[in-house]
């Protein structure tokens, strides 16, 4: 009896599934979504994306090519068209593209040189010295203007959750994505590995951005291969496709193709029309959202909105046959389809917090990471976002010592602790050391001092602490040398003995030509890499020559030495968190300095305190910047020709040490041993990079004045001037017409420069 019962139950289950089987539907057509490279111009696939989404048609697959591999990339990690349209337009892609590191986290060094050398460019002996015919210095220059940090970090930034070696299959919406092997010149799909990685080398445009390494393959961007992959697309296994091309209709002229964004533009599209043609035949539905007015740097928050906009509005232009596959789907599925994500939306930390448990930077020495550590201000066991972590990562860029700078944020390990550590993840950091050794070089003209040239050499410039040696050449009218030693310690100081020659010629009061020697060594220790804040203490001895036949006959004649040499301990306190070295909207910069001289001839002593400020006001972070100023020296002792107070021309510092510059004095004139310079400027950005500046100052007669020139600012001095600025990529271009009025004299000048200065 009880088999009989068993044998009916099973008979019963039998009759069961082939009724279910009878219902059963063949599995419905996979869609897939294809999406051209364009740059800036890519924004427009948003708008297409959202209104396939508004239709109700899931998306089954995602491949894209440059900034098609972006867009798909982040759509199928699960990110909404409004999210990414929020993510696009609200990155200051200037900071990814410029390759910018914040002034505010440089170090003094690094400061140095961005603001002083046209050129730098990094370099290994060992390389130089292999034996490979392509071992030369000029191999040695970057490979491209942009290298890969900034981009990675952004790609891992919003790519939380699937950082890892992985499938891309497993990802919420499989992808995949298109390279260039630069080796060989073939085309290679990107399906598994490291999603921010394969995005980045897909987009990695020859000679813009660096390429990626990834195996024994050298990738650059796709779209020199296959910039419309709906052949991969194909391969993934969708049945019908949808593409989205990022390409203008309109005939192009020799007008188009003035800039190299358009031309490399231009270069794609003859280079891959044949495949493309194909893999648009590919295609169920075929949308060219309109582009035109727009390129591939357009990356402005009204120009993206518009973008997308523009694709939304093509993609309306579609409805009828987007309406037909919706209704496919629907029938084939049995069901009204949607939307459909495999897996968890990767994590962006650009707008959550995450816990930090553990800090791993990687290619540095404990001490070194340690120091990393607490100078990023990374702490374990606190909350952060990407501005705090991207900020530690700009500190460490500052530093100089980094060629790449990478990190990913991964859920730490829940095996340990088990759920308690749901949620809190672990920050790595990785670092390639940048190439040891720097050649610098810098080019300037001014009405002034004529042409110059500045050629630097940094041995180990570039090391992170250690035995470093600099030497700097200016050659000009007024030619310098400099050749310095530093002991860096990171967890101390730096310990610096440095050799100066000067030799100087000015004009002074008259037309007549002066001049002066000078030969000085310095031993000193300053600070290591404390943000915003330099300060030094140590000693000089300098030997001071003068030209006596370039001045004889003058007043001066009785009351300078021929030679004098003085023994100066000194201090230094500055403070500099501008925003930019020539054109700072936001910050102070404020300097201190204080010498004790001794002339070790006739045992004379004295002092000398000067101190410099300037702040820069730009209220609403508009156009117009407001620079009040202060400078001044006090001495107190004037016999001692090179130790008087001297004002003039538009760079602190040019002839002597301690020169304050007075807009309308184009030459230097002696002042009071209690010399004060009140001065402000009012700065216009009119347009673009060009800049109006108005500055009137004021020096305030205090003191008393050298001998002979009693007399000569008794009335105080007032100067003023109207300067236009081009800021061009070859340094600051202006020209000034001044005015200065002192007593009854009054002069008109003007001044012309051209370049960094130094």
């Amino acid at each position: 009896m009880k088999k009989i019962f068993l044998v009916t139950i099973a008979l019963a289950v039998v009759v069961c599934l082939q009724a279910q089987n009878d219902v059963i539907r063949a599995p419905r057509p996979k869609v897939g979504v294809v999406m051209g490279g364009g740059g800036a111009k890519g924004a427009a696939h948003i708008g297409v994306l959202k209104y396939i989404e508004e239709m109700g048609i899931p998306v089954d697959y995602v491949a894209g090519t440059s900034m098609g591999s972006i867009m798909g990339g982040l759509y199928a990690l699960g990110y909404t068209p409004d999210q990414l349209k929020q993510l696009i337009s609200s990155m200051d892609w200037s900071q990814y593209i410029g390759n910018k590191i914040d002034r505010t986290t440089m170090s003094e060094e690094a400061r140095r040189r961005n603001s002083t050398f046209l050129l730098n460019v990094p370099f290994s002996f060992g390389n130089l010295s292999d034996n490979n015919s392509n071992s030369t210095f000029i191999s040695q220059l970057p490979s491209a203007y942009v290298n890969n940090s900034s981009l990675v970090n952004l790609f891992n930034d919003l790519c939380v959750g699937y950082q890892e070696q992985m499938d891309f299959n497993d990802l919420p919406i499989p992808f995949a994505c298109v390279a260039t092997d630069l080796i060989t010149g073939e085309e290679v799909v990107l399906r598994s590995g490291n999603v921010p990685m394969a995005m980045r080398a897909s987009m990695a445009i020859p000679g813009v951005f660096s390429p990626v390494q990834i195996g024994d393959k050298v990738l650059v961007d796709g779209g020199l291969v296959n910039n419309f992959p709906a052949d991969v697309l194909r391969a993934m296994g969708a049945d019908i496709i949808i593409g989205i091309e990022i390409t203008s209709s309109k005939d192009v002229t020799a007008d188009d193709l003035q800039s190299l964004p358009q031309v490399f533009g231009r270069l794609v599209t003859n280079s891959t029309s044949f495949k493309r043609e194909e893999n648009r035949k590919l295609c169920n539905i075929y949308i060219v959202p309109d582009i035109s007015g727009f390129g591939m740097l357009s990356f402005t928050s009204e120009a993206i909105d518009t973008l997308v906009e523009r694709g939304y509005k093509k993609a309306v232009e579609f409805h009828d046959q987007l309406l037909s596959i919706k209704q496919a789907l629907d029938h084939a599925a049995g069901y009204s389809v949607g939307k459909i994500l495999h897996a968890e939306q990767a994590k962006n930390i650009a707008v959550d917090t995450v816990m930090i448990r553990s800090v791993t930077i990687n290619n540095v020495t404990e001490a070194q990471s340690r120091w990393l550590i607490r100078k990023g201000g990374l702490k374990v066991g606190q909350l952060y976002t990407q501005e705090s972590i991207d900020h530690a990562m700009q500190v460490y860029r500052g530093t100089g010592c980094f060629d790449e700078i990478t990190y990913n944020v991964k859920e730490s390990d829940s095996l340990h602790r088990e759920k308690l550590l749901e949620g809190v993840y672990d920050l790595t950091v990785h670092m390639k050391p940048a190439k040891p050794h720097v050649f610098g070089l810098g080019v300037r003209y001014d009405t002034e001092e004529g042409a110059g040239v500045l050629i630097n050499l940094g041995l180990n410039a570039k090391r992170f602490g250690g035995s470093k040696l600099d030497f700097t050449a200016k050659l000009s009218y007024n030619p310098r040398l400099n050749l310095t030693y530093t002991y860096s310690k990171s967890s101390l100081a730096n310990f610096s003995i440095a050799a100066d020659y000067r030799n100087e010629h000015f004009k002074m009061l008259t037309d007549n030509i002066n001049g002066y020697q000078q030969q000085k060594v310095s031993a000193y220790i300053s600070q290591f890499h404390l943000l915003n804040f330099n300060t030094a203490i140590g000693i000089s001895y300098a030997r001071n020559s003068f030209d006596r036949s370039s001045i004889e006959g003058s007043f001066f004649d009785t009351v300078f030495f021929v030679t004098n040499t003085l023994l100066s301990p000194y201090v230094t306190i500055a403070y500099d968190n501008l925003d930019d070295a020539y054109f700072a909207k936001h910050g102070i910069a404020a300097r201190l300095t204080s010498h004790y001289h001794i002339d070790t001839h006739n045992n004379g002593k004295f002092f000398d305190i000067s101190y410099a400020f300037q702040g820069y006001i730009t209220p609403k972070n508009g156009r117009v910047t407001i620079i009040p100023q202060l400078y001044g020296r006090y001495v107190t002792f004037s016999d001692y020709f090179n130790m008087w107070n001297w004002i003039g021309g538009e760079i602190a510092g040019r002839h002597f040490e301690d020169q304050m510059p007075f807009i309308g004095i184009t030459s230097v004139k002696s002042s009071y041993d209690n010399a004060s310079i009140l001065r402000c400027d009012l700065r216009y950005n009119f347009y673009g990079k060009h800049y109006l500046t108005a500055m009137y100052n004021y020096m305030v007669p205090l003191g008393l004045a050298p001998n002979g020139v009693a007399n000569m600012f008794k009335n105080g001095t007032q100067g003023a001037g109207l300067r236009y600025t081009y800021n061009s990529l070859l340094g600051p271009i202006s020209l000034t017409a001044h005015w200065m009025r002192n007593g009854g004299l009054n002069h008109f000048g003007a001044y012309f420069s051209f370049g960094y200065t130094f």
